[in-house]
């Protein structure tokens, strides 16, 4: 019955059907042969979304489309030029550090990809980059932004996984930093290899300048942790606060915000936020019928049974995710595959927090996978360029990110050390 299941998922994602649909199918058609209730369908799609947490997810995203109207995206790039502008391969720096910024604002790849790009890979192409490579420089930042809260795939990740998102959201930031500063050091390499321009130095006012222009959008990442950690609200209510902020900064600091605009935000946010949530019901149908098939715990016995251990399963784990999450995108093989791989880290004694890290690291590799990823075809549009031609450029910085993903894997402190400092 599982290889009927999973064969059915496979063929129709081949078919590209959408993965919704393919998760709900794949699961209807299990329950309909192994002759188990109908009425579980609605009940078990409806229970998968009937999530307060998961309230967060909408919100996230309609407050990271709120920020950015105004240039609140082109005040972030401002402060990134006149921090790290001078160095070796100036702009490809600044593109880093940008993400950096805007990461923590938007919570998807997709739209720092669409939003960074937009902004920085003309400026790339004007000094020499090449399309192709301003566009690698623009997909790589992206995916390590991933690891940068508010990040959609962790709050799904901590719902599915029942683990503390304030928790998450701590502890990917030294890994976040971690990468960061490993593509900035490899651009400087390049840079220097490659002869890029580097810009001039900021003056203390320029520098003085761009902060303060950057520093209300900077402030939402400090309100959001800051308020999860002194208990002010939940991570769902953090969503709500950020929408609030972010539509006084648009909307009155800014002014830059118009009626119709906010109309058309909350349109894409429902668009976007149903596709999202009718993943996660579908997927929990699916792994109920998993469940009730047995199916994880046979996996658990096969796998306790090889005797890998926790690194022999981290590192199976990486495998699994790397190019599900191209295919799948990054939330729905989170919210297919935590419900089967989390208890078996558990048993095995891998934190929860430690784990969901390493896969949000994952798969900011995943989505900007050659050639499927999700959001490499997104960062592509916006440099006009096919995902082939980027490839070559990308596979470096995807090779670094790869690495350091596996180190942090093993090195649970890294990750562990800032939440248990913070007492979560």
């Amino acid at each position: 019955m599982g290889g009927l299941l999973l064969g059915v998922f496979g063929l129709l994602v081949l078919a590209a059907v959408p993965i919704g649909f393919a998760l709900a199918i794949a699961a209807v058609i299990a329950i309909v042969v192994a002759d188990l209730p109908l009425v579980v369908i609605p009940q078990q799609i409806v229970a998968g979304m009937d999530s307060f947490p998961m309230l967060a997810v909408p919100l996230f995203i309609l407050a990271g489309y709120l920020m950015d109207v105004g240039g609140i995206s082109r005040r972030l790039v401002t402060l990134a030029r006149a921090l790290v502008g001078h160095l070796p391969g100036g702009l490809g720096q600044v593109v880093v550090m940008a993400e950096v910024f805007f990461s923590g604002v938007s919570g998807s790849t997709s739209a720092d990809a669409a939003a960074v790009g937009g902004i920085m890979v003309p400026q790339l192409t004007a000094n020499g980059y090449g399309r192709a490579r301003a566009t690698a420089i623009v997909s790589a930042a992206c995916g390590m932004g991933i690891l940068i809260p508010p990040a959609i795939v962790m709050v799904v990740y901590g719902v599915i996984g029942n683990v503390s998102i304030g928790a998450l959201f701590v502890a990917s930031v030294v890994p976040a930093l971690l990468i960061a500063t490993g593509l900035m050091a490899q651009i400087g390499w390049q840079a220097r290899r490659e002869g890029w321009p580097r810009g001039e130095r900021a003056s203390i006012a320029e520098l003085r300048r761009a902060t303060l222009d950057a520093v209300l959008p900077l402030f939402m990442i400090v309100v959001i942790l800051g308020g999860i950690r002194f208990g002010l609200f939940t991570p769902t209510e953090a969503a709500a606060v950020a929408v609030a902020y972010a539509l006084l900064l648009a909307g009155l600091v800014y002014r830059s915000l118009t009626l119709a605009e906010l109309w058309q935000k909350v349109v894409q946010t429902a668009v976007v936020s149903g596709m999202v949530l009718f993943v996660v019901g579908a997927a929990h149908l699916l792994g109920w019928v998993l469940a009730v098939l047995q199916l994880p715990q046979t996996l658990a016995s096969t796998v306790v049974g090889t005797g890998g251990g926790q690194i022999g399963f981290m590192l199976l784990t990486i495998l699994v995710f790397l190019p599900l999450g191209a295919i799948l995108e990054g939330v729905p093989a989170v919210v297919l595959l935590t419900p089967i791989l989390l208890p078996l880290a558990t048993q095995l004694g891998i934190d929860p927090v430690h784990y969901g890290a390493v896969i949000v690291a994952t798969q900011g590799i995943s989505v900007f996978l050659p050639p499927v990823g999700v959001s490499l075809l997104v960062a592509c549009s916006v440099g006009g360029v096919e995902p082939a031609e980027v490839a070559r450029p990308l596979w470096p910085y995807l090779a670094l990110m790869l690495a350091l993903t596996v180190a942090i894997a093993f090195l649970p402190d890294v990750v562990l050390f800032l939440p248990e400092l913070l007492g979560y």
